[in-house]
């Protein structure tokens, strides 16, 4: 078995582009509800994204006249090697964090972002870690700021391990674009990593950190994504 972490990271991030071509995740609606609230959005805008992977969202999301200042932050630094590549177009100024995205909150300025942007990643961490998210997100962000939220969350009443076994139901029978390999990947990630919430306790969350206007931009099955503001 080959450890090597570039190639690693190669092929499970090879898994992933192919379930973004495929629009398993529902990637391209999602994209489509985001982008039309960036549109919105007079002016040069502060963005942070959490868990940016490779940035490639970002110029499906955002024009580059849209963005001032752009800061990401990722686990994966082979990640971020590719995302300086895909951030080049948009000629500003760009820092990429290899941290966790707690701590890049945390050491942030206070009252400096327009955006908070997280893609499928803050259902990694446990509901406390969710919730120093949302409060850390309210001090970075200046008056009338956002955070957009895409990730996977529970169904309402749906317990986790009801989740697990739906989600992992519909990757082995509906992903089909996959190889069998590539699918018993995924459902490993899945079962191991994947610990979301509901969107009302997301709600409950965003308001006890002073973000009380939570709107729904698009839902396609666990694939969601919202608007929180304070």
């Amino acid at each position: 078995m080959n450890t090597d972490p570039i190639y690693i990271f190669r092929k499970t991030w090879g898994t992933y582009q192919k379930v973004i071509s495929n629009n398993l995740m529902f990637h391209r609606e999602i994209s489509a509800a985001v982008r039309n609230i960036f549109e919105t959005r007079p002016g040069m805008l502060n963005v942070i994204d959490l868990g940016c992977g490779d940035a490639a969202h970002i110029g499906k999301i955002l024009k580059p006249g849209q963005v001032a200042e752009y800061c990401g932050c990722d686990l994966s630094p082979y990640a971020l090697d590719v995302a300086r590549i895909n951030l080049e177009p948009f000629g500003i100024r760009v820092k990429l964090l290899c941290r966790e995205m707690i701590a890049v909150l945390r050491e942030a300025p206070e009252n400096h972002f327009d955006v908070v942007y997280s893609g499928y990643a803050l259902h990694h961490l446990p509901t406390e870690g969710k919730q120093a998210f949302f409060m850390e997100c309210r001090r970075i962000l200046r008056e009338n700021g956002s955070v957009i939220l895409v990730d996977v969350m529970r169904e309402e009443g749906q317990a986790r391990p009801a989740y697990l076994e739906s989600y992992n139901g519909a990757v082995a029978t509906q992903w089909e674009a996959l190889t069998p390999h590539e699918r018993d990947q995924v459902q490993e990630h899945i079962r191991n990593c994947d610990f979301p919430e509901t969107p009302a306790e997301l709600q409950r969350l965003a308001e006890n950190a002073g973000l009380a206007t939570c709107r729904r931009l698009e839902k396609r099955t666990w694939h969601e994504a919202w608007c929180y503001q304070a």
